[in-house]
């Protein structure tokens, strides 16, 4: 997108100067430290540690520190607020823990355990690919010991929130959505762009998988019973109508279509490129098919939203992970999601779509973790104790 010179980026509904005037309150001290232990510095590190912490850092909110190395020197934790652990698993980091809660007393932190994703070995399908890892009763123990030495425990969802109550007696755990960066993906936003891909692509409109391998099952474990077993049939009817497009990984049961160069297949990019990578893409559509299981539940919407930013509509599966999507962008089985295709991207309605482009933009814009509001959620759940009357930023999604 160009931007004129000095002319501002940001959508209307963006008051970067607001904002930290506001965020500036949340902190009355700016040299706050926080010390955060990750699991992965990838796509879940970044979305939930890496990002709000560079805000807190360049915002001078606080002073925001992130490893994946154990400190074991008491000295270092004066004066730390909190120490976050990021779905700390093993033994080891189970006995880090206990170091950090025998001295929890003396230097004053407030303990959180931070989590994305199901742990609990009964809630993980078994075509997950990434079962194994937690598939162990040690395991499985390890993170519930952990859970309930920390002060809270924050997720992504409420569902997620409520299931986790259920397996590990916690109650203070709370909600924090996922919230993109603008810088990240919000000006990859292009309304005419996507017009005129609209146009071109009109005669085989393309669709948009954009999710991870782990939702198919690659080793054959399930007999192909995975989160698209049931769009899998309206996917081979129209190969030759609509131009599928998948990132990272292809459902066993549709790679010989990628062999015969009728559905097209890109590797998977780094954090960095993807948003890029996905507007290059020229998408008419995205979609998001999932099984109903509790795994699937405790999902966040990042899909849609990533979608949303971009101002490309994303077919979702109708159950609770999607439930803020809008009504007709979501799906039940195959045939739904083929009638819901064909109105979406029929040239005939294409003054819907057009319509749809900067509603969806809207959706998208209030979820930029820049806002005071969304940013204002991460510092609550750090500089508050859980369940604070004062926390009105994390209010509605609790």
């Amino acid at each position: 997108m160009f931007v004129k010179p000095f002319a501002s980026p940001f959508p209307k509904s963006f008051s970067p100067k607001k904002e930290t005037q506001k965020q500036q309150s949340i902190v009355e001290n700016k040299s706050t430290r926080y010390v955060n232990y990750m699991a992965d510095r990838q796509g879940c590190g970044m979305w939930r540690i890496g990002w709000p912490e560079m805000h807190l850092n360049m915002c001078n909110l606080g002073d925001s520190t992130s490893l994946t190395s154990m400190v074991l020197n008491k000295d270092w934790y004066r004066n730390v607020r909190v120490v976050k652990l990021q779905r700390q698993a093993s033994n080891e980091q189970k006995e880090f823990l206990k170091f950090l809660k025998s001295i929890q007393p003396e230097c004053g932190f407030k303990l959180m355990y931070e989590v994305d994703d199901v742990v609990f070995r009964e809630d993980i399908p078994d075509y997950n690919v990434y079962k194994p890892a937690f598939d162990n009763d040690e395991i499985r123990q390890n993170c519930i010991d952990m859970i309930n030495m920390c002060d809270e425990v924050t997720v992504t969802c409420n569902y997620m929130r409520d299931l986790y109550k259920l397996r590990t007696g916690k109650k203070e755990i709370t909600t924090v959505p996922n919230f993109p960066p603008y810088w990240w993906i919000g000006h990859h936003y292009n309304y005419r762009e996507i017009v005129d891909n609209f146009d071109k692509n009109k005669k085989k409109p393309r669709i948009v998988y954009a999710g991870s391998g782990a939702h198919f099952d690659v080793g054959n474990k399930t007999e192909q019973q995975d989160d698209f077993t049931h769009v899998i049939k309206f996917i081979t009817d129209n190969v030759d109508k609509y131009q599928f497009v998948f990132i990272g990984a292809v459902p066993p049961p549709l790679q010989k279509f990628v062999f015969d160069k009728k559905i097209e297949f890109h590797p998977w990019k780094n954090l960095m490129q993807y948003p890029n990578f996905l507007r290059s893409l020229k998408a008419q559509l995205f979609i998001a098919p999932l099984q109903d299981n509790n795994f699937n539940r405790s999902k966040s919407d990042i899909k849609y939203i990533e979608a949303a930013c971009l101002g490309i509509p994303c077919l979702c599966q109708d159950m609770v992970t999607y439930q803020n999507a809008l009504p007709d962008l979501k799906f039940t089985d195959g045939e739904d999601l083929a009638n819901k295709v064909e109105k979406i991207l029929n040239w005939k309605n294409r003054s819907k779509y057009y319509s749809l482009v900067p509603a969806l933009r809207e959706i998208g814009s209030h979820r930029f973790l820049e806002l005071d509001q969304n940013i204002g959620a991460f510092m609550e759940a750090l500089n508050t104790p859980y369940g604070d009357p004062s926390r009105h930023f994390l209010k509605p999604w609790n």
